[in-house]
């Protein structure tokens, strides 16, 4: 039985971060994750924009602090057109 494969995007803030328990549940269940960077990556690349499902991890930092993180700001935009659209998006701590 060959099963079409979703695509997962894991937006992290912290180079370390991993999808956890969630990691071998997606696996299971057919999602192929890749991970995006959020202070290097470009968050509006169609791959992440268009990804099956958004999962945005947790991070040391506040979302208020878009002063001193101005990455927050495309990200926030993102998600903002995603929750439009009606897109599955998982939010984590900071990603909450």
């Amino acid at each position: 039985m060959n099963r079409h494969r979703r695509s997962a995007v894991a937006l992290r803030h912290v180079a370390f971060e991993d999808l956890g328990l969630l990691s071998s549940v997606l696996d299971r269940e057919g999602w192929d994750v890749s991970f995006c960077d959020a202070a290097i990556d470009d968050v509006s690349h169609r791959s992440i924009e268009d990804a099956d499902l958004l999962i945005v991890l947790g991070g040391p930092i506040g979302v208020y602090e878009a002063d001193a993180y101005p990455f927050l700001t495309r990200e926030i935009a993102l998600l903002e057109r995603r929750l439009a659209q009606g897109r599955p998006t998982l939010g984590i701590c900071l990603g909450a």
